[in-house]
């Protein structure tokens, strides 16, 4: 693999990581006089902001 390809796939790992977890953090953040957001639903807002993310990554590349 070429040096800038493989930097590439590292960034938007960062990103699916990342930018998911900000959000239920800042959910967190939010809600926490309320105890903040459950497990179950903080696992489910983090696969649906992954999607999200994701597909904003591929929507980004392919530049319809």
């Amino acid at each position: 693999m070429l040096l800038g390809l493989e930097i590439e796939i590292w960034w938007l790992l960062v990103l699916l990581i990342v930018a998911p977890t900000v959000i239920i953090a800042v959910l967190n953040l939010i809600f926490r006089k309320r105890g903040g957001i459950g497990v179950g639903w903080g696992g489910v807002l983090f696969v649906v902001a992954a999607t999200v993310v994701g597909w904003l990554l591929i929507f980004d590349k392919v530049r319809f």
